[in-house]
């Protein structure tokens, strides 16, 4: 599994004073130098726009709109959704993120809590862009075998060859032009397919 350098996180807050605490607060080695901010009233188009791999909502945005804003960040493909709740609405909206995937943590929160729950999320995003990585290049895989697969029916049905002498005509034509199987395949599928 590739790491990549750091993990990318949105902070929506509509306080000065916690964009600032929590900036000095996130470690450097594990998320971007410098830290996407915006004000609730913001976020929707902000999401819209751009994928963070962590996303988190202060409680200083009201909790209903807290709740939906993290909700949409779900949706738009972020791997981590942190919501902060007050004391009072912290059990909705609890129950509201188990039902929508993202965690909830009741403000003010510990410190280290918050530390290790932003860790865990960017670990989270880290395997997932390792796993979409994998799945990409398993389905180029599979499109080229696919499309290899139908330039071999193709001569067998032209030239009668067999299987195996259309797959050894293909591997030929490959390394005599320096070229991908892929290649050559598409070549034949374009010259003989009706």
């Amino acid at each position: 599994m590739q790491s990549r350098p750091y993990a990318s996180l949105l902070l929506i807050t509509d306080s000065r004073d916690t964009a600032a605490h929590f900036a000095a607060f996130l470690p450097e080695d594990r998320f971007a130098p410098e830290l996407n901010m915006c004000a609730a009233r913001e976020a929707g188009y902000v999401l819209d726009e751009t994928v963070y791999d962590v996303v988190v909502i202060d409680g200083s945005v009201p909790s209903d709109a807290g709740a939906a804003l993290a909700a949409k960040a779900v949706e738009s493909g972020a791997a981590g959704v942190l919501l902060l709740a007050e004391a009072d609405r912290f059990e909705a909206a609890a129950a509201y993120g188990e039902a929508h995937g993202f965690m909830t943590l009741q403000s003010p929160v510990d410190p280290t809590l918050l530390k290790q729950s932003l860790g865990m999320m960017a670990n989270v995003s880290q395997r997932l862009h390792a796993l979409e990585s994998r799945a990409e290049k398993l389905q180029r895989k599979m499109d080229e075998l696919r499309i290899v697969d139908r330039a071999k029916l193709l001569l067998i049905q032209q030239f009668k060859m067999t299987e195996k002498q259309a797959h050894r005509f293909i591997e030929k034509n490959a390394m005599d032009r320096c070229v991908t199987r892929r290649a050559v395949a598409e070549k034949i599928i374009r010259t003989y397919e009706i």
